[in-house]
């Protein structure tokens, strides 16, 4: 559940996304089957036609709006949370958790929405509040994968290998630590096979972005492999984890996709007001 102050703050916003503020086209544009109607506003932004302009809203408020418009059928939403043994540390799953309660939360008025996890399981495609509630139920039953399961990277192709290619449009947004070694290349390259829109939402905690002073254990839950580490292997360790967040950064980039870091905090941890602003932040949510 969420807190109402919460769910008043979540109201105004909507999910900043390609595929979900397109404006669309004329009616004899569309695909047949396919009807078109009104979808939403949002604040007017450069390059957008005039005609769909709320004149409107305009003498009322001096705020340009653009009116938006969907085809009814084309729109989904796909979240994907990674629940591999590494998000079990300082707080990452917890935190995770919020960030899809919220997306949910507002993505339900917006587009049938379905939750994944790296295991192949899912929620059913569903939309408004009993969507909601089936995706939350999901969610709080979630737990770590075990044994040799596949790491975030790899398991990210085997789920765009599962979805079909949609004919509309989809957004998936993924929420993960993204630590793996594997390259993460093959994984874009199955998602725009698919044709999605796509947005990462890389959580990492501060202390793997900064390793405390002094020596302590340094621990890969992915392989179980232990370390005893001093200061030159804590900044060595910091550095790697670093330049993977840029590698992997600059190749979603090049992908023509979105990405986010996210730095889970160290304390209240799945706070919700924290996870919101962070959202907002981040440009992820943006308002109505």
């Amino acid at each position: 559940m969420l807190a109402g102050h919460t769910r008043a703050l979540l109201d105004r916003y909507a999910l900043a996304s390609r595929a979900l503020s397109r404006v669309g086209g004329e009616r004899s544009s569309t695909e047949s089957g396919q009807s078109v109607e009104f979808h939403d506003f949002r604040p007017y932004q450069p390059g957008d036609e005039l005609r769909y302009v709320d004149w409107r809203v305009y003498a009322r408020t001096g705020r340009l709006t653009t009116r938006l418009y969907q085809a009814e059928r084309a729109v989904q939403l796909h979240l994907l949370l990674d629940t591999t043994r590494s998000m079990g540390q300082d707080g990452k799953l917890e935190h995770a958790r919020t960030l899809v309660r919220l997306l949910s939360y507002v993505a339900q008025r917006d587009a049938p929405t379905q939750l994944h996890l790296l295991d192949g399981s899912a929620t059913p495609r569903a939309r408004g509040r009993r969507g909601m509630a089936a995706t939350w139920a999901f969610l709080d039953a979630a737990t770590l994968l075990a044994g040799e399961a596949q790491g975030p990277l790899s398991g990210l192709v085997s789920f765009a290998r599962r979805l079909p290619a949609v004919r509309g449009r989809a957004l998936v947004i993924f929420v993960s630590d993204l630590l793996e070694d594997a390259p993460i290349e093959p994984s874009l390259v199955a998602l725009r096979s698919r044709r999605f829109d796509v947005g990462f939402l890389q959580l990492v905690s501060a202390r793997e972005l900064d390793p405390p002073a002094g020596r302590f254990e340094l621990h890969d839950v992915e392989t179980g492999a232990r370390l005893d580490a001093g200061p030159e292997e804590a900044a060595a360790y910091r550095d790697e984890v670093r330049r993977h967040v840029r590698r992997v950064r600059a190749a979603i980039v090049r992908a023509g996709y979105r990405h986010q870091l996210l730095v889970t905090p160290e304390v209240d941890v799945g706070d919700e007001r924290e996870a919101f602003g962070a959202l907002v932040r981040s440009g992820v949510l943006v308002r109505r």
